[in-house]
């Protein structure tokens, strides 16, 4: 049974947030690597809300060849009631999102164009300055429904003062086969 006093950790839920990482990819296989950066940016839409954008470029390494890919979109999240105690703090969220996919080989999915996308989630704080997100994602094309992938992302997040931050992040595409991991500065001016 949980209590309800609030943990005073930085959530990333609600706050104003800028983030620049960078990933390494990797096929179960071993015949695929690539790397990727990653620019994000999320701002609260009202109380219990957030909006987010992102970019990924990135290349990959396949059969000897190198192709690029590009990601665009932007995620409503809905946060939920944080449940919690002394020791740990849980916010689920729930989100849908919209994007763009440029895939030069199918490095995410099987071609190109508009995409869709459905979260859900909870961030896990633990103390000031630690928490825990763990989530999913399930997107595809719109041009094309039964082209899709489920990811499992998990991430560790440590803010060092209520402005600069860190995360170690690891991300499992399930119908790819790959598995990102990405370390990822955080900027917040709330």
């Amino acid at each position: 049974i949980f209590s309800t006093i609030v943990s005073q950790a930085k959530p990333r839920a609600g706050s104003y947030i800028l983030g620049f990482g960078y990933s390494t990819a990797e096929g179960d296989s071993g015949d695929r690597e690539g790397d990727f950066f990653r620019l994000t940016a999320q701002a609260p839409n009202g109380a219990s809300s957030d909006i987010g954008v992102y970019l990924d470029y990135g290349s990959m390494e396949s059969g000897g060849q190198d192709a690029s890919s590009w990601n665009v979109g932007a995620d409503y999240l809905a946060n939920f009631s944080s449940i919690g105690g002394y020791s740990a703090q849980l916010t689920p969220y729930l989100g849908a999102g919209l994007g763009y996919l440029n895939d030069e080989k199918p490095i995410r999915l099987g071609d190109d164009g508009f995409t869709w996308s459905l979260l859900l989630g909870s961030e896990i704080k633990f103390s000031n300055s630690l928490s825990l997100n763990l989530g999913g994602r399930f997107f595809g094309l719109w041009s094309d429904l039964g082209e899709n992938e489920f990811t499992a992302d998990a991430a560790i997040t440590w803010w060092f003062n209520n402005v600069h931050g860190a995360s170690i992040e690891y991300q499992r595409a399930f119908e790819a086969e790959v598995n990102y991991f990405t370390v990822r500065y955080l900027y917040s001016w709330q």
